[in-house]
């Protein structure tokens, strides 16, 4: 019998029509850290949580309609004091499962468990390499100290660890000292599978807050932070060219995402839903089947056309703009709006792959 890696297991997989590979399920918008950007600050309610047992009868349905990739996020997962029998239940079942945290409540019962039935991976969120800068954006003293021994211990018992970072003005000037530190301990990255890994997109907050925005990168400064780390800006120049929509086939078409053919999102309340970022076609668990929402609701998404004559609708910007229905509406409370800093964006990298489309020419 032939043996394949997870990557091409996930490709061959992929190639079939609309199935529920992969869920990411946020247990809890709860979190022991404040950060200044977090997406989810604002909408924590413990009370409205699922229950334990709400959650196991979630897992059993997505098991079975054959989710495979399961991660575990919020928020941060492990605030929650049932967290270790939620995730044994899932392992159990043959989830593969991924864990999002900021690494500050490992607490020894849970690192023990961890060690004898590993999860595929642990991604912990390093918004910092020194001390002033971690806490700046986490706003609570002490918690660097945490992350940092979290990191080393659970790396000394051969867990596999991802550090990842949100790229914004408090921390630009160290997501090149973030990826050294990374490869220093926990080893240089097998080809093309990164140990660290960073997002320089920040959104407003699900309930309409838009303070984060205040620290996004303009564009030049994104430019050097890429520029401090030779890896990271040969990803970016491969990127330049690595865009697969074809924007006369699907202009006028409102969504021109097709994530939601393979991956779901679920609220801690059990919102079921196809964006992260949005609540529009979605249900609620608790009283709609998960087959109902994903194979007849999420598909409504793909009928979806511009309404109004949006600056968006004949860009041809479109195919490597950051902007998108559900971040447009967090923003401006219209999901066919443009957003200026996104067409900054989208401007200042047309610009960049005409040059490296003239530098090429010259080779």
């Amino acid at each position: 019998m032939k043996r394949i890696g997870l990557g091409s297991f996930h490709s061959e997989l992929s190639k079939s029509d609309q199935h529920p590979l992969t869920g990411h399920i946020d247990l809890t918008y709860r979190c022991n850290l404040n950060c200044i950007h977090c997406y989810c600050k604002g909408s924590e309610d413990k009370d409205r949580e699922l229950t334990t047992a709400e959650w196991k009868k979630i897992l059993d349905e997505i098991h079975r309609e054959g989710c495979i990739w399961l991660t575990f996020s919020g928020g941060d997962p492990l605030v929650r004091n049932d967290f270790l029998e939620l995730y044994s239940y899932a392992k159990r079942k043959g989830f593969i499962i991924t864990i999002f945290t900021n690494g500050q409540t490992f607490i020894d019962k849970i690192v023990d468990y961890l060690v004898k039935s590993p999860p595929y991976s642990i991604e912990i969120t390093l918004n910092g390499i020194t001390k002033n800068t971690y806490e700046a954006v986490t706003q609570v003293k002490g918690s660097f100290g945490r992350v940092m021994a979290t990191i080393k211990d659970l790396n000394r018992k051969g867990l596999r660890l991802i550090l990842k970072s949100n790229c914004l003005k408090q921390n630009k000037d160290e997501i090149a000292k973030m990826k050294a530190w990374t490869e220093e301990n926990l080893g240089k990255p097998a080809k093309n599978k990164y140990r660290f890994r960073y997002d320089s997109i920040l959104c407003p907050r699900l309930n309409g807050d838009t303070s984060p925005c205040q620290y996004r990168l303009s564009f030049e400064e994104m430019l050097e932070a890429r520029k401090q780390d030779p890896d990271i800006w040969k990803e970016y120049q491969k990127g330049l060219h690595n865009t697969s929509l074809d924007i006369k086939r699907d202009r006028g078409r409102l969504y021109l995402c097709n994530a939601w053919m393979k991956q779901f999102f679920i609220s801690p309340y059990g919102r079921l839903k196809f964006c992260l970022l949005s609540d529009k076609f979605s249900i609620d668990l608790k009283t709609t089947p998960f087959r109902e929402g994903f194979y007849h609701v999420f598909p409504q998404v793909a009928n979806q056309r511009f309404k109004t004559k949006s600056k968006c609708l004949n860009c041809d910007l479109r195919p490597f703009c950051y902007n998108c229905p559900p971040r447009a509406f967090l923003e401006t409370s219209d999901e066919e709006a443009p957003v200026e800093y996104y067409c900054r964006l989208a401007e200042e990298t047309q610009k960049q792959k005409d040059i490296k489309c003239a530098d090429n020419s010259h080779i």
